[in-house]
Parts: structure tokens; sequence; C-alpha cells
């Protein structure tokens, strides 16, 4: 459970509707299969949808668990125990008599949180949503989703019924994570929403404590200090998961909210956007990796502010187009890693995930062009983790709200200067007594402690000096230019398989040579030239990479 489908390629159990055959919501097709804890679904639909807040719809699940057409609620053939409501989060549980539930009682979950036109749920085998009757009392059962609206959409169609059947058979267990490092010379880094200034409550101490113990973190960024002080974050910090020989964490908080917090010192801070949760943090990691990181900490707008937290995409994005270009607020050398961490808050529209992945920006008279955001021209990681002790992705959980468990949490970073060699969520309530006493986890301690859970990833670096990179390159390459159209300037990379005499020009739409920016031998490896044209008129040039046999022109554009 992750939001993504790449797991359902080979489940061929499903129904295929016909499309446009009801107003408003389109249902296209729907997939099952299960596991010994679950029943999985997949669906498709459009338009596109925030399924747990459609207002202007109705889309409804309904399953028979008994496989009994007279027991339960009479719809389109089945006798439903079970009617879902995705748009008003809750529902009905149908045996002698109707209880409302919510989505704990059947242990539902589904993602992604976004926006999405495909959703993929799970709902509990073993579960009593009016704690006395089961839900599943048979291994054959049907599944329907209908539109209540007028003349809204059915799948399967009026008049015919899907059936599936349980598959027994035992899977193959999921392989839990171990939480501990596998080599030291990892830097791991936590994102951490405490909920409302959680680490400060005393009594929650313990639990963070036995959770920082285990997990050990290099660099921290946590969300919700609202009250709380930088001093007054490593103080406690110094306290419950001191350093060792006495050293003391390095803490910065510029925004309402986030606290960074490293063993490493801290070189510069920014304001990422005003007014907002977004502090940019440069580390000085030289002492153990020779290279610097910058930490993009972030606690977006929540829930309904689609609008503010696409602004607030738009501007994380900007500060990294300034960051790697010459100039400007912040200029990072080449293949500096990056990432954007914490709770993003991730639960409207989807471009405001894809504007952080790909650099569509939005807000473009305010944010300026879009472009791919990572050092080497192209979109950056989202990653995906998941549960030590669970195969899903979910990073928030609160049974007492009517939203199901959500990915809250991210690290997206550039994967053109970093590598993650383990990365995981700790839910310590669905943890096995015997591996939390081999970590020394209570039970109840990430439910207890906050809403949200702590991410962990552990990375290496691909290293640079100057403008090679250490890593040969698999092969020659020309990389499109950042930002394209640019003014005045703008970066080019490109990759050297060998060693050789190398040219890098610019040329007019007549092929005119403009500007020569490289003529040299130079060595296999990653390079970034910064092409500056002040003097140049506005529109199309070409730029030509030469080395050897290796000939790749590209095309950028010059506003003006």
């Amino acid at each position: 459970m992750d939001g993504r489908f790449d797991d359902w390629e080979n489940i061929s159990t499903g129904y295929v509707d016909v499309i446009g055959d009801g107003s408003g919501i389109d249902f296209h097709s729907f997939y099952v299969t299960n596991d010994e804890n679950f029943l999985y679904i997949k669906f498709k639909l459009t338009p596109e949808i925030k399924l747990q807040e459609i207002t202007t719809e109705n889309p409804t699940l309904y399953i028979d668990g008994d496989n009994k057409s007279n027991t339960g609620l009479s719809v389109n053939g089945l006798g439903a125990e079970l009617k879902w409501n995705f748009g008003t989060r809750n529902g009905s549980f149908i045996k002698s008599s109707t209880t409302s539930i919510r989505y704990n009682k059947i242990q539902l979950r589904y993602l992604p949180t976004v926006t999405s036109t495909e959703y993929e749920l799970a709902i509990g085998r073993n579960v009593k949503p009016d704690n006395v009757n089961s839900l599943f009392t048979s291994d054959t059962i049907k599944i329907l989703f209908k539109n209540e609206k007028s003349n809204g959409d059915l799948m399967p169609n009026s008049g015919e019924v899907f059936y599936y059947v349980f598959d027994n058979t035992p899977v193959i267990p999921y392989e839990p994570i171990d939480i501990t490092r596998s080599d030291s010379s990892f830097l791991r880094i936590m994102t951490y929403n405490v909920e409302f200034d959680g680490l400060m409550d005393v009594a929650k101490q313990p639990m963070y404590q036995r959770i920082l113990n285990v997990i050990k973190p290099d660099v921290i960024t946590f969300n919700e200090f609202f009250n709380t002080s930088a001093e007054q974050v490593k103080t406690v910090m110094n306290q419950i998961h001191p350093l060792p020989g006495g050293v003391s964490w390095n803490a910065i908080k510029l925004d309402a909210g986030n606290v960074t917090i490293s063993k490493f010192p801290f070189k510069q801070h920014w304001v990422v956007a005003s007014g907002q949760r977004i502090t940019a943090s440069l580390i000085n990691l030289a002492s153990k990796y020779q290279n610097d990181i910058l930490i993009i900490n972030c606690h977006l707008r929540c829930c309904t502010a689609d609008d503010i937290r696409q602004q607030e995409a738009d501007a994380i994005i900007a500060f990294l187009r300034d960051a790697k270009t010459e100039g400007g607020l912040i200029t990072l050398p080449y293949k500096t890693p990056f990432m954007i961490s914490g709770d993003l808050n991730l639960v409207g529209f989807s471009q405001q995930l894809k504007t952080l992945l790909t650099g569509d920006i939005v807000n473009t008279s305010t944010y300026g062009t879009s472009g791919p955001p990572d050092w080497d021209s192209t979109s950056l990681e989202d990653l995906y983790s998941y549960q030590t002790d669970k195969p899903t992705a979910y990073t928030w959980r609160d049974d007492a709200q009517s939203y199901t468990p959500g990915r809250l949490d991210y690290m997206i970073y550039s994967n053109s200067s970093m590598n993650v060699e383990k990365s995981f969520i700790l839910q310590t309530e669905v943890m096995p007594v015997d591996r939390l006493s081999l970590y020394g986890l209570n039970l109840s301690d990430t439910k207890s402690a906050s809403d949200h859970f702590p991410k962990i990833a552990d990375f290496t670096f691909r290293t640079t000096t100057g403008n090679l990179e250490n890593n040969i390159p698999a092969k020659f390459e020309l990389l499109q230019n950042y930002p394209n159209p640019f003014n005045p300037s703008t970066t080019i990379n490109y990759n050297l398989l060998e060693e050789g005499e190398v040219t890098l020009k610019v040329f007019d739409v007549l092929g005119e040579e403009v500007a020569t920016l490289v003529n040299e031998v130079q060595h296999s490896g990653s390079y970034s030239i910064n092409f500056d044209a002040p003097r140049l008129a506005g529109g199309i040039y070409f730029y030509q990479l030469k080395s050897g046999s290796f000939i790749e022109t590209k095309k950028l554009v010059l506003l003006r």
C-alpha cells in the first residue's frame, strides 16, 4: 500500500466498465486481490478527484461479505453488509441492525493522499465493524462501486454482479526492516512532526528518548514546534539523546514551527518563503563527507489551502533554481546534495507534488520559469519508504479523525548527488513483541508521541571535486540547459565517458558561432558550465558538445 501501482501488473481478477455510461464520475475498472489479513482493491475513474473530500459527487463502495442477496442492503443484486461513502468518510454496517462506522472499524486504508484517477485500498479481513459480527463470513464476496447521484455510474453495470473468491494460499511474509544503520559511514536523516511541541511534554519524553536512541539520527527536520525555540529543542535533545563526548546538538528555527537539528555545524540559513513554514539550511558535512548538504525543512499549509500550498511549492523550486545558478541569494557548488524534507501536507491537488518533483511552476509571474530541478536537468526523487513491520507507506494516522491514514511526510532529494541505502517509517504499534524488545521500544511509543510517524533514510553521496565527479559516467551525454528559457544566464551540464579534447559552443539560428564555453582536454566525469548572455539578442540558440566522435546539439531560448 503506497499509492503506486506497479505491484498490480499481474493481478487480472477484476472488472472493466463501459466508459462514459453515467453522469459525473465515470468508473473505468477495478481489480481485486488479498492476503491473510486484508482485501485489496485498485480502481480507476475520471476525472481526477480528491477521494476523501469530493462533494459534488457521491462515490460509494458496497461489499456483500456473506454472498447472500437476501441479507444486508439490497443494491444491484447484492445484499451488502458494508456501504462506504468516500466523500463523507463514513459508512454503514448492516446486519440485524445498521451501525454507523468510521474507517478504523474496518481497517480501511487508501492511497494516494493527493488527487488522482487511480486509487488502491485495503480493508481488514478479520474486522467486526459493530464489535460483534464479522464483515466477511464467506470466502466468496461481491463488490460494487456506485455514484449515488442521479444517473450516476455503476460498476459493475446494472444487472451484472462481480464475485470475488478469497485466495487463502499463504503469501510470502513481509521481511521486517532492520532499524539499525548498516554502515556507520551513512548519513542518517529523520523527519518528524512532533504534534504541537510534543517533544517538550515531559510525559512523552521517555517515548521520544526510546525512538531517538534506536534511530540515532545525524540530522532531523522537526515540524510543529509552534511554541518552542531552537534553543529549547537543543536543550531537550542534549538531555534525552546526548551526543558522544559531550558535544552539543546544533539547532535553527527561522519560521513559525520548523526546527532543524544537526550533529554537524550549520553554515547558513534562509527563509524560503516569507510568512510560510519553509527554512533552508546549508549543513557543513566536511568533517566526515567532504561536502555540504542543503536541507529545506518544510511544513506546508494544510488541508483545503491548495492555492497557498501551490505557491509554497513554487517558491521551493524557485529557491533551488537560484541556488544552482551563479549569483543571487545562494550559489551552491555543482552537485551539492540537497533535499526537501518534512510534513508537506500533500492532501490536495496532485500538481503540488508534481511541482516539487519536476519543477513545473504554476505561478510563473511570481516565481519564474519552470525547469527540472536536479543538477542533471531531471526530476527529483520522491523517496517512498515503508514501515519497518508493515508493507505500507502512510506516515500519519489518527483513529479519532475521519480521515484515513495518509502519506504526508516526505523526503524529496537530488538523486544525481545522493544515493539512498536504506529508508523506513517507524510505527511501533504494528511491531511484534520480539521486535519491540530487540530495539528497546514500547508498543505505544509512536502512537502516544505524535499522530505522525518518524521517517528515516540513510544516504551516501556522489562526491565531487570542482567540476569533476569521482564516479565515471556510463556514457557521453549533453543535458538540457536549466533554466530554459533563461535570462540572462543558464547552466549546461554534460557527462564525459573518457578523457579527450572537448569543445562546447553556442550558435545562433543561422549557424554562426556566438560563444565558445569549453575548448580543452578534460577527464572523464560530469561537468557544469554557466552560460551568461547579457549582450545577445533574445531568441533561439543551439549549443553543441564535441568530444572525439561524440557530437550532440540541443536548443536553448534566451528571453528579453
